[in-house]
């Protein structure tokens, strides 16, 4: 009877050693879910945009969304722009449309306005608005 005994000791001593062990597995556990809890979702959308960005300027070769989102333009202007063929472009098979980094990059250089241009552009405005404003004191004055 005695052996018995011991190993009803022996078995209670190694359950409790168990219940322990597994205890401090589950605060563990706890403390790592709370841990996930306070990661600020902004954090974690600042991540992926940098992430993002960094696909990009690993990218040789960009797709229509791609060149959208590098130019900051719309899809339908990207449209007018590869069927006037003023803008660099790939078609491999008549489908997708693609195009190389760096012939985009060169495009855009191609496309400065200098400063004269800028000058025209700034005072053929400037005498729109005021002849829009003349009209308009004309039309308030009958």
């Amino acid at each position: 009877m005695a052996p018995s005994i011991v190993s009803l000791k022996t078995i209670k001593e190694m359950a409790k050693k168990d219940i322990e062990q597994l205890s401090r597995r589950i605060e563990f556990l706890e403390m790592q879910i709370k841990e996930l809890k306070t990661v600020d979702p902004g954090v974690v959308n600042e991540k992926l945009k940098s992430l993002e960005d960094a696909i990009y300027t690993t990218k040789e070769i960009l797709n229509m969304k791609d060149v959208c989102q590098y130019l900051d333009i719309s899809k339908s202007l990207l449209y007018k722009l590869t069927c006037s063929g003023e803008i660099p472009h790939f078609k491999p098979r008549g489908k997708m449309i693609f195009f190389e980094k760096k012939e985009l990059i060169a495009w855009i250089k191609r496309n400065k306005v200098n400063d004269q241009e800028l000058s025209n552009l700034s005072v053929n405005m400037e005498s729109i608005e005021s002849s829009k404003d003349e009209e308009a004191v004309k039309e308030e004055q009958h």
